[in-house]
């Protein structure tokens, strides 16, 4: 649950990180001599705070995707809705213990927007009109935490939060969903008029490093926030939510579009080695992806894909090594390893006198495609001979290779691709045992937020739904899928990750997964459209199936939105020829929301919770029970449809 509370050592902490903050960003803010000297007191003086230092320090702050997101929390999700497969599920899977990245990351930003509200409150009118715009900004940036807060939790501190300083409370009461939606829509309403209509304002110039000051980028994504408020009230307040998304679709000039997405970098403020550029110096991994995904992706052409996950390690050079250490084996009389026959298919090679075999081509799709296989979904199946003979999934005995002494084991399954979420990976190319090439580059991260691929398919799902739009719920698709197809490239090219371009791939069959020429990637593209699958036809339960699949995927590196999108939706759905769901176990066996806990006597905010809580209909008595996080749902979940059963609009 949202964890707040505020002391007087925290309020302490906080003047002092402001402090700070005003001598640390003052080369970004152009201080003069003048404004050195009313900063340079005595250490135990709190000084005026500097509007724009301030702002980039809660904009340092914008966190949706740390460790622990990836460690607890999106790693449950993932594994939830079958996009990441952990191996083989065991009837365990649908267990959540610790949890760890959602619940506070608001209020790290909104502490900076209550200070910035305050500061300005104390300017002249006159000067504080210049800093509207500046206020306008950093409220988008804590409604989308907000939201992500909100979103596996339900209510929490918002409109009474981080304003004891100013006059306010140490025990802020909890907002309920329908009170946070009403107060974020207001908020963005008033950003968005301010933004399209204040004069005479201080410029964020670098200070804002993603979108540079540009006002209209920041009123495109005040815009996609309310569209990302509207989905969540589709089972709650229908014709609110279509009334919102007409609001957003009238004006095609500030609707998101691929170069307008929130692509966050903290490497451009940063310095030295701080963990922070570079996002984690922590592993990362959801595990494998799902066959399901990778078979359908790959049967559309979808390019995504081969920056979403990894490439497996059979390429040629693997695959000459198998074929020596089998003639090896044959020839002393042992055990021989055994390359998988769903690998073996593609293979196109010739054998000699003495019976070795030698990599000639790829058969199939070719480089890069075949070299992406996901794991099967189910419970238990690593016992299902199907899945470890010679169509093995699991057994990776049968993947040692051992030449001349020296031992290597090889995966054909794609995984989670780490380093879209962690710019310290030292990649380790597959290579034959006694060979190493390694890439250590480390690299400044790039993540990725609210993005033109997100908003375009909401207005696809809006217009199938009856909203009022300007445009055809086709058009708003392609949109969409050209925006995600775009900005998983871009996001590749940024983070250098394996096999993005020529120079960082390895064996000499293999291909680079990225397009830096725009023609090629506009080819791609072109080429993915032209697949059913990827068209819609006017019949709508099949329409909404194809764009909350196209959520789902555009989600796979954003796990709670991917979470909420098949929570609301029941899509991926049992029996379907896009990406079926597997019913690995009952539906209402795998939970909807995250667990709380009952506070403790001495917390402060305990009867503050207990309300809340009341308020929800949690329990937290056995409140870590599956069945039990399945059936007290979050406000606005309640009345979706249950997991896997599709639409029920």
């Amino acid at each position: 649950m949202f964890q707040f509370k505020e002391s007087h050592v925290m309020k302490n902490i906080l003047l002092k990180t402001l402090s700070v903050g005003i001598l640390s960003l003052a080369v970004l803010t152009g201080c003069d001599k003048d404004k050195y000297a009313e900063i340079n007191t005595d250490p135990s003086t709190v000084g005026t705070g500097n509007v724009l230092s301030l702002f980039t320090h809660g904009y340092l702050q914008f966190q949706p995707a740390d460790y622990v997101l990836w460690f607890y929390n999106g790693n449950y999700t993932s594994t939830f809705v079958q996009s990441f497969i952990p191996g083989s599920y065991t009837d365990r899977f649908n267990l959540i213990t610790e949890t760890g990245g959602c619940g506070s990351q608001a209020i790290a930003v909104l502490r900076y927007k209550r200070e910035i509200d305050d500061l300005v409150s104390r300017m002249s009118k006159e000067e504080g009109a210049k800093y509207k715009n500046i206020q306008a900004i950093i409220s988008t940036l804590v409604v989308y935490l907000g939201i992500f807060d909100t979103d596996v939790y339900g209510s929490m501190p918002y409109t009474e939060a981080a304003k004891a300083r100013y006059g306010g409370t140490l025990t802020p009461a909890y907002d309920n969903q329908q009170k946070l939606f009403e107060t974020w829509l207001s908020e963005l309403n008033s950003a968005i008029s301010t933004l399209t209509t204040a004069t005479d304002q201080i410029s964020l110039g670098n200070n804002d490093f993603v979108y540079g000051g540009d006002v209209s980028k920041w009123i495109k994504f005040a815009n996609g926030l309310k569209l990302k408020i509207a989905v969540r009230l589709l089972h709650q307040d229908k014709a609110q939510a279509l009334k919102i998304a007409a609001e957003v679709g009238a004006n095609d000039a500030y609707i998101m579009g691929a170069g307008d997405s929130f692509i966050y970098n903290k490497g451009l403020v940063g310095s030295g080695n701080a963990d922070y550029v570079y996002q984690t110096g922590n592993d990362v991994s959801l595990g494998s992806a799902s066959k399901n995904v990778i078979d359908f992706m790959k049967r559309n052409r979808d390019p995504r894909m081969l920056v979403m996950f990894t490439k497996n390690h059979f390429n040629a050079e693997v695959i000459d090594a198998f074929f020596e250490a089998q003639k090896n084996a044959e020839d002393a009389g042992t055990t021989s390893p055994e390359i998988p026959k769903y690998i073996l298919d593609n293979v196109n090679y010739t054998t000699d006198a003495s019976g070795l075999k030698k990599f000639v081509s790829w058969k199939g799709e070719g480089e890069p495609w075949v070299r992406y296989v996901g794991c099967p979904v189910g419970l238990q199946i690593s016992d299902n001979p199907e899945y470890t003979k010679e169509n093995n999934y699991f057994d990776s005995n049968k993947w040692k290779v051992n030449i001349d002494g020296n031992e290597k084991t090889y995966s054909p399954r794609s995984y989670f691709n780490e380093e879209l979420v962690r710019g310290r990976v030292d990649f380790t190319y597959p290579t034959r045992p006694g060979v190493t090439k390694t890439d250590t580059e480390d690299v400044p991260w790039y993540g990725m937020t609210l993005s033109g691929g997100e908003v375009n398919f909401y207005l696809a799902e809006f217009k199938t739904l009856g909203a009022s739009l300007p445009k055809s719920a086709g058009d708003y698709f392609q949109a969409g899928l050209t925006a995600s197809v775009q900005e998983y490239n871009r996001l590749a090219i940024l983070n250098k990750i394996p096999y993005y371009n020529q120079d960082r791939c390895y064996d000499e069959y293999e291909k680079p997964i990225a397009f830096e020429n725009n023609d090629e990637l506009s080819s791609m593209i072109s080429a993915m459209l032209e697949h059913p699958e990827y068209q819609l036809t006017g019949n709508k339960s099949d329409d909404l199936e194809k764009i909350y699949i196209q959520e789902y995927l555009h989600f796979m590196y954003e796990p709670i939105d991917q979470f909420v999108t098949v929570r609301r939706s029941g899509v991926p759905k049992v029996g379907s020829s896009l990406i079926p769901w597997v019913e690995i176990l009952p539906s209402a066996q795998i939970p909807r929301r995250f667990y709380v806990t009952e506070p403790e006597d001495n917390d402060t905010m305990r009867e503050n919770k207990l309300a809340a809580y009341a308020e929800e209909g949690f329990t937290t008595s056995d409140g870590q029970s599956p069945a039990t996080l399945n059936s007290e749902r979050v406000w606005y979940d309640k009345g979706a449809p249950n997991y896997g059963e599709g639409p029920n609009y």
